[in-house]
C-alpha cells in the first residue's frame, strides 16, 4: 500500500522479523532518549507481524534486498494485537515515529490501518496504554479518538487518570481506549 497524500512517497506493509535491528537501534532516539528498547522484543516482529504496520519510504526500489533484509530504513512502526484474554479487544503495544519525520501524518496513518485491521476481525475497541506524563503520546492519543479509560485508575499522575506501578511496580501508566 502506498500513500501520496504525506509528503513524499511512503509504503505501509507488515513488519518482518529483518526489521527489528533497524528499528532497535532507533526506538530509543525516538523516544527522546527513553530507554525503552527492553519493552520492544524481537518477538514482537516474529509473533505480531500480521497484526503490525511499518512504514518506509517508496522510492521504487524492491522490498527487500536478496538476502531478506529491508530495503528502506522505516521511517515508523505499530505493533499491535487481539486480546487473547478478550477477543474483542485489540491492543497497542507500541507506536513509533522518526523524530524527523513527525507530524506528517504517519503515525495516524498506522494507527488507520491497525484500527481498520481491527474492524474487520470483530474488535469493538481497541486499548493502549502510556506513562502519563508523555506530553506528545497524550495529545496524539486524543487526536485518533482514544479517551482515558477510567475503569482502574484511581488517581491523577501528571493531571492524568492512572494506575501508580503499572508496570513493573515502579512505572506508571495510564490506559486509553477507542471504541469501534
Amino acid at each position: 500500500m502506498s500513500s501520496g497524500g504525506i509528503e513524499g512517497r511512503i509504503r505501509l506493509r507488515r513488519p518482518r522479523e529483518t526489521d527489528y535491528p533497524v528499528i532497535a537501534i532507533s526506538v530509543d532516539d525516538w523516544w527522546d532518549g527513553k530507554v525503552v528498547q527492553g519493552l520492544l522484543p524481537r518477538l514482537w516482529f516474529r509473533h505480531f507481524a500480521g497484526t503490525s504496520w511499518i512504514v518506509e519510504p517508496d522510492d521504487g526500489r524492491p522490498d527487500s534486498r536478496p538476502d531478506g533484509r529491508p530495503g528502506n530504513r522505516p521511517t515508523g512502526f505499530l505493533v499491535g494485537f487481539r486480546s487473547v484474554a478478550d477477543p474483542t479487544l485489540g491492543v497497542i503495544q507500541a507506536v513509533g515515529v522518526n523524530p524527523n519525520q513527525r507530524r506528517r501524518g504517519i503515525g495516524r496513518m498506522l494507527v488507520e490501518a491497525f484500527l481498520s485491521d481491527a474492524r474487520t476481525t470483530g474488535i469493538q475497541a481497541v486499548e493502549t496504554v502510556i506513562w502519563p506524563g508523555n506530553r506528545r503520546a497524550l495529545p496524539f492519543l486524543a487526536a485518533c479518538g482514544f479517551e482515558p479509560d477510567p475503569d482502574g485508575q484511581p488517581r491523577l499522575i501528571h493531571g492524568v487518570p492512572a494506575i501508580a506501578g503499572y508496570d513493573f511496580g515502579t512505572e506508571d501508566r495510564a490506559r486509553f481506549r477507542k471504541s469501534l
